[in-house]
């Protein structure tokens, strides 16, 4: 996952949960040693204009890539 990847949420069995597309905008690394891989870094994802959670961090293990930047 980087910045310019299409990413939506991951059905985590919530009904009535958006899982609308949004743009990674920045990546910040977990801060933690004793957490292991990427799972928990924090993504800064955009959602749009008219979404509830427009701009906001996000947990990278949250996410899934629809469509990755070049």
């Amino acid at each position: 996952m980087k910045p310019g990847d299409l990413v939506r949420l991951r059905d985590m069995g919530m009904p009535g949960s958006h899982r609308g597309a949004g743009l990674v905008i920045e990546i910040r690394e977990k801060e933690h040693a004793h957490w292991q891989g990427t799972a928990w870094d924090s993504v800064n994802v955009y959602w749009g204009a008219g979404h509830r959670m427009n701009d906001r961090w996000m947990v990278r293990g949250s996410l899934e890539i629809i469509n990755e930047s070049r």
